[in-house]
């Protein structure tokens, strides 16, 4: 607690969003300013992306998920704290999406505006922190936000780059914000039970790893998952695409993939699911934000919540993993 005692002694000393940063501040003139649209925002960046993006959007926020134990480590200059679990509900019920309420609470506590940039990291580039950051990601999508990026690779990316860092992150004065809860990219049991049930036209996409399906293998136990579940894991996405590959011929290229098992990406439903979050987080964030797949949605409470609930497993279908 040493640490976050140091941060709230200055609540009282409200710090500018970059004032840590040369040539960027409240001083500079709006003209100066780089204009952000959806059109020419990328949604997934690199480090060099983002240290540009610094320089050329001076009211760009950037928000640090990362759990408290590597903030020993630095902060890129201006990013504002709020670890993860802040961002996924109670801890009794962790998978819960926050009400519209608790997001404008939490959201002003920490002063973010839904109405400028945002970038999102987490320490590294693992599977399951990008899965954090896309939840987060997720999470303000949902609130209303316009213009939202991860970091590919999170701050150890920052770091190997030799960019600046500064020893604590920047703590913004509290703000009231008005936020509309929209649950278009949001899946809810009866969303479950109507693509099981071929009451909709859809598909259960199953976002685990092929080392969960090997150990699965091995021992001979089955790998349950939802009522007709289908083996998608969410590393197909990391493989092929990343911040450096998302040309049009990539995306179309992967499009064309998930469409040969199956798929009508325009025409149904598709549901991200996984054991906890993180890995269908990734596969929505990808299929949504980069593929463009327009009717994707990702299931919080995941496989785990699924089960607490009573939901009923089934042996899952691996065919469109294969």
């Amino acid at each position: 607690m040493k640490f976050l005692n140091g941060i709230f002694k200055t609540l009282a000393i409200s710090t500018p969003l970059f004032m840590a940063l040369p040539n960027i501040g409240s001083a500079q003139s709006a003209s100066s300013q780089r204009s952000i649209t959806p059109s020419d925002w990328s949604r997934y960046v690199n480090v060099d992306e983002l240290s540009a993006l610094m320089e050329q959007v001076p009211d760009i926020q950037i928000i640090d998920i990362r759990a408290e134990k590597y903030m020993p480590k630095g902060s890129i200059p201006g990013a504002i704290w709020m670890s993860f679990p802040n961002w996924q509900g109670p801890a009794d019920r962790a998978g819960r999406m926050l009400t519209e309420a608790e997001l404008e609470t939490m959201i002003g506590s920490i002063g973010i505006d839904p109405d400028l940039p945002v970038v999102i990291h987490n320490q590294s580039g693992h599977i399951v922190q990008t899965g954090r950051a896309a939840i987060v990601y997720w999470v303000l999508k949902s609130a209303g936000f316009q213009n939202i990026a991860i970091l590919e690779d999170g701050f150890k990316a920052w770091q190997a780059a030799d960019l600046p860092t500064v020893d604590e992150p920047t703590i913004l004065p509290a703000t009231l914000v008005d936020l509309e809860l929209q649950t278009d990219w949001w899946a809810d049991p009866m969303d479950i039970f109507a693509v099981a049930s071929g009451q909709i036209d859809g598909a259960i996409l199953d976002a685990r790893l092929d080392g969960q399906v090997r150990k699965s293998m091995e021992t001979g136990e089955p790998l349950v998952s939802m009522p007709m579940a289908q083996y998608v894991p969410s590393s197909w996405f990391t493989n092929d695409l990343d911040a450096d590959n998302l040309s049009a011929e990539a995306v179309q290229e992967f499009r064309e993939r998930l469409e040969g098992r199956g798929l009508h990406l325009d025409d149904e439903m598709l549901i991200s699911i996984c054991q906890t979050g993180e890995l269908s987080a990734v596969s929505w964030f990808y299929a949504s934000e980069i593929v463009g797949i327009e009717n994707v949605r990702y299931y919080p409470d995941a496989l785990k919540g699924w089960s607490r609930d009573g939901g009923i497993m089934f042996g899952m279908d691996m065919s469109a993993g294969r």
